[in-house]
């Protein structure tokens, strides 16, 4: 552990950073055997189109804040600010049934989550376990709080998920699963070269004009 005065800063923390764009490399012999390696067409990539369009609705519409997309094996986790603590986990094709989303998945707007969002950190602030925190990490929740106007931008949201079938669908260095988060506007992919790219929404743009 370093106890350095020379902190670091975590790669997404509690700060919001709309320039965040980065790449962690992966394991360099699956890298070098992509080539070799011969992909296999699964479910998701049998309904792609149909698939995304329920992630959109559930990142839209419902509870959901974050999920993990597994496009190699269909597994798809999620977090709601109804069970904010808890993680589900659903098969893409059970997510392919409407009758099954709309049991599963309580409906709220985006707004109302930014609000209850917004609402459960004011709760913490006041409750005696909030003295456990550093007074720079009480200051930093409190100013995150305080101006916290909008909890993503619907349009990025919606050209996020629109490109990921196009990402899936790269020749050689396909996406392998993919991770949207509301709260601090970030998404984490992970390609078949085992390697990561993380950014904002707001990035995610460019890196779809440089790569696809």
């Amino acid at each position: 552990m370093n106890t350095g005065d020379n902190k670091k800063s975590a790669l997404v923390g509690y700060g919001f950073d709309d320039n965040l764009m980065r790449s962690v490399k992966g394991d360099e012999s699956l890298k070098d055997s992509v080539y070799n390696r011969e992909r296999t067409h699964n479910i998701v990539d049998k309904n792609i189109d149909e698939l995304m369009e329920v992630i959109l609705f559930l990142l839209l519409s419902t509870g959901i804040y974050r999920i993990v997309i597994g496009l190699n094996n269909g597994e798809i986790k999620t977090s709601s600010v109804f069970d904010p603590f808890n993680v589900e986990i659903h098969l893409a094709e059970d997510l392919l049934v409407a009758d099954y989303v709309f049991d599963h998945f309580g409906m709220i707007s985006l707004e109302e989550k930014e609000a209850l969002i917004k609402r459960y950190y004011l709760m913490l602030e006041h409750d005696q376990a909030f003295e456990y925190l550093s007074e720079e990490w009480q200051e930093a929740f409190h100013d995150r709080n305080q101006s916290m106007k909008q909890l993503t931008d619907e349009n990025e949201l919606r050209y996020i998920v629109e490109h990921i079938p196009a990402l899936r669908n790269l020749d050689g260095y396909y996406l392998r699963s993919a991770v949207i988060n509301l709260f601090n506007s970030t998404i984490s992919m992970s390609f078949n070269c085992d390697g990561t790219q993380i950014m904002s929404h707001k990035k995610f743009r460019e890196f779809i004009d440089e790569y696809v």
